[in-house]
């Protein structure tokens, strides 16, 4: 059996799809440093786990079950999507490779929306109501109130914030990473929160470097020799977001722990898929369609594990 010209773009596209799933793996991403990913079932996945885990206690008679039913908080999934048109010049004058390379950017683009979803969250996590992409959705913590607030409070802990309005500094990180130290869970005992990795904006990238990686103490408001030792020096890592656009504001996070700062939900993985077959855009438009979509959403996980200082607008 002979090929034809016309079954080029159907043979493509298989090959488009390997190219496509090779760059979304290769593709780099900051996300995945605060986010815990989890698969989805179904339209919206319900957390009632997400609160204070029961430490353990001493097993006299019999055991002592917390129920997981504290905390109604569920996430709804929601689709998108990225396309490309193709002029058919382009595979009939077998131009593959400047095809191949809009799969490659294609495959990139999925990837950076991870980025661009989780940390623009981030950027508002000091209120309730979204914007941009969260706009008219919920982006209320578990506890129904903001991620960063001053007054989150369960069973006996306390009231308890994960927020503040001061500048970076020396002294101002100091106090997120003291302050998060201190975090209890709802028995009133310490939740182990060990803070890791600073989050600023590209506007902080560069005081962020001299507060951690300095030999010396970066003194504030001063141009004297620095003496003292730098007792922050290497303490967390750093992570610059060019999607966090308010210059001012920084974030302290804890990345170690099961259910990270953030939840990506994925109800379906991004899918490469074409549209080479239709007549009318083959014939009136000349044109052939590829695109990417996914099915799932971002939401906020365990407050206790960011610190946010809201200085713009505070």
């Amino acid at each position: 059996m002979s090929l034809v010209r016309s079954d080029i773009p159907k043979l493509l596209t298989s090959g488009m799809k390997a190219e496509f799933m090779g760059a979304f793996e290769k593709a780099l991403a900051d996300y995945t440093a605060i986010t815990s990913v989890i698969k989805s079932s179904k339209n919206q996945e319900t957390y009632p786990w997400l609160g204070a885990t029961p430490k353990m206690r001493e097993w006299i008679d019999e055991r002592m079950p917390k129920g997981l039913s504290e905390y109604n908080f569920s996430i709804v999934n929601y689709d998108w999507e990225s396309s490309i048109a193709v002029d058919r010049n382009a595979i009939e004058d077998e131009q593959y490779g400047q095809v191949m390379i809009r799969v490659r950017e294609l495959a990139v683009e999925a990837k950076r929306f991870y980025d661009e979803m989780v940390f623009g969250l981030i950027a508002q996590g000091n209120s309730t109501t979204g914007s941009g992409y969260y706009l008219n959705k919920s982006i209320s913590c578990y506890d129904g109130g903001a991620f960063f607030q001053a007054s989150h409070s369960e069973g006996a802990s306390g009231t308890q914030a994960n927020y503040g309005t001061t500048a970076l500094s020396a002294s101002a990180l100091q106090t997120a990473i003291t302050a998060m130290r201190k975090f209890k869970d709802d028995q009133g005992k310490p939740s182990h929160v060990q803070p890791n990795l600073l989050v600023v904006p590209p506007d902080l990238e560069f005081e962020a470097r001299e507060l951690l990686n300095s030999t010396y103490y970066p003194e504030e408001g001063t141009t004297t020799v620095k003496l003292a030792a730098n007792v922050l020096k290497g303490i967390v890592n750093l992570l610059v977001s060019p999607y966090l656009t308010d210059s001012n504001n920084w974030f302290l996070f804890d990345t170690s722990r099961t259910v990270k700062p953030a939840i990506l939900q994925m109800r379906k993985t991004p899918i490469f898929s074409s549209l080479v077959k239709d007549t009318e855009s083959m014939f009136m438009r000349k044109q052939l369609y590829y695109g990417v979509d996914w099915r799932g959403f971002v939401a906020f996980g365990d407050w206790r594990t960011g610190y946010g200082s809201f200085v713009t607008g505070a």
